[in-house]
């Protein structure tokens, strides 16, 4: 997604952002009503209304879709709201240096998505009690909301993030892509047939989804958003279990990843369905701090062993790993040649494949 481009540049005093037009931007954004943020502001709503329009007007962009019922952030707002909270962290974050996981008491803490927990910790956890026998391990639910903070803050240590921002102050390793699906009783009209659905038709569809700021909904906003679509969510449920148990009694439907359903669709108890035109593809990937102490480094270089184990070996179905660029072949020099004629080191052509040879 591109950002306006009073974001892209370099600011100049006119494009100085105030404190206060983003923290009236934040309350509105939260509550998603303007009447909400003014009460609690303590201001009018006009005043909030006012200071909106000045923000957006000077972003070039439409931060909040104004509705009946409130105000929804864009998908630009909510990259901003993201931003806001980060910078509140940040500031608000201890300056003592990075303690050790001595000065932990020896206690390591993943956040992971309990889509994937299921698949992922009882092989992270066999490993960790045979190599690192003194690490107590803690075990956070990352429902995706907060969690670049949490880690900033230093109540996590190392988490599995869904398409996560770009932060100096963290190290992102990108492992794997997946497609998202719609996720229904085998009942439901759509279970019939086992193509794929347009995101269009899922507009009268009741669906159950996390709430706005988890990285699901976000990423079904931005698509819905950028198609002109209307999504509604019948019913609003942070819980991954809870949302199946619903789904498979039939009360509505779902968007989630198709590992998270992995054992349900293999008892024939739920039906998962993948979304094209456009396609919803998340990367997954492991975050820690840079200044993180060894063991933490030690313990991600394990997951995310694990993790490329499980895509390549097709038990996590539907992922694709994310292949980093190789580094480019070095020119090596020929014995007794100048250096403007070195050359690539010779290849041997492939059994089928044509050969070009050099001629005098």
């Amino acid at each position: 997604m591109r950002l306006p481009e009073a974001l892209l540049r370099a600011p100049s005093r006119a494009d100085v952002l105030e404190l206060r037009e983003l923290r009236y931007f934040a309350a509105a954004a939260r509550s998603g009503n303007l009447g909400r943020a003014a009460q609690d502001l303590n201001i009018t709503p006009s005043a909030v209304s006012q200071q909106l329009r000045k923000l957006e007007d000077s972003l070039g962009t439409q931060l909040l879709i104004r509705h009946g019922r409130g105000v929804t952030p864009t998908p630009i707002g909510a990259r901003l709201l993201e931003r806001f909270d980060t910078i509140l962290h940040l500031l608000n974050a201890p300056l003592d240096p990075e303690p050790t996981a001595a000065d932990a008491g020896g206690t390591v803490s993943l956040a992971i998505p309990a889509e994937i927990g299921a698949l992922i910790v009882a092989p992270l956890l066999v490993q960790v009690r045979s190599r690192w026998p003194g690490v107590t391990f803690d075990l956070q639910d990352n429902t995706g909301i907060g969690v670049e903070t949490r880690l900033l803050d230093r109540q996590v240590d190392l988490a599995v993030l869904q398409d996560p921002p770009e932060l100096e102050e963290l190290r992102v390793v990108p492992l794997l892509t997946e497609e998202l699906g719609l996720v229904m009783s085998p009942a439901h009209a759509f279970a019939v047939r086992n193509l794929p659905l347009r995101l269009r038709e899922l507009a009268d569809v009741p669906l159950i989804l996390p709430g706005p700021r988890h990285w699901i909904r976000r990423l079904l906003a931005r698509a819905a958003f950028q198609r002109g679509i209307r999504l509604d969510a019948a019913l609003q449920a942070d819980s991954v279990a809870m949302t199946k148990e619903i789904v498979r009694s039939g009360l509505g439907c779902t968007i989630l990843p198709g590992i998270a359903v992995r054992d349900e669709m293999a008892r024939g108890a739920l039906v998962f369905r993948p979304i094209a035109q456009p396609v919803l593809l998340t990367t997954h990937a492991i975050a820690t701090r840079r200044a993180a102490a060894p063991v933490v480094c030690d313990i991600a270089q394990a997951l995310g062993d694990i993790i490329h184990s499980l895509a390549a070996t097709g038990t996590w179905a539907g992922a694709q790993l994310v292949r980093t660029p190789e580094p480019p072949t070095r020119l090596e020099p020929v014995q007794d040649v100048p250096p403007e004629t070195w050359r690539l080191p010779r290849q041997e052509p492939a059994r089928g494949s044509l050969e070009f040879v050099e001629g005098d």
